[in-house]
């Protein structure tokens, strides 16, 4: 449980030094922006990958009152990434001016039926 917690931890206080770098020194306008904006959306998606993985597995651990070995920390993975994908799809989105409730809805379709695919193959 500590290494899991070390893991999440670490990642995510590194895209949020990361995310804080490129809020502070890169000038999205300017000459960098192509870094600006990867290290923006790639630091996005880190953090909340990591901080939905910590919530997912340790508030299961908490719900549950007992420890979970590492299959439950991968579903955790699984699902802070998809957590992750979402907002980052959503953030894609809003920065080419393409975000509608419609995309929004179809988006969280797709990685609900991404997550009830996992799920379905897990038991077969």
């Amino acid at each position: 449980m500590l290494k899991n917690f070390l893991l999440t931890a670490t990642i995510f206080i590194l895209s949020s030094a990361i995310f804080y770098t490129t809020i502070q020194n890169l000038d999205p306008l300017g000459g960098q922006q192509i870094i600006a904006i990867t290290a923006f959306f790639l630091s996005i998606f880190c953090g909340v990958a990591s901080f939905a993985t910590f919530l997912f597995f340790f508030g299961a651990e908490i719900y549950k009152g007992r420890k979970l070995g590492t299959p439950a920390f991968l579903v955790a993975v699984r699902r802070g990434m998809l957590v992750a994908i979402f907002i980052g799809g959503l953030l894609v989105l809003q920065f080419f001016r393409l975000l509608s409730p419609f995309e929004a809805t179809l988006l969280a379709i797709f990685l609900s039926l991404v997550e009830y695919i996992f799920i379905s193959a897990k038991r077969d």
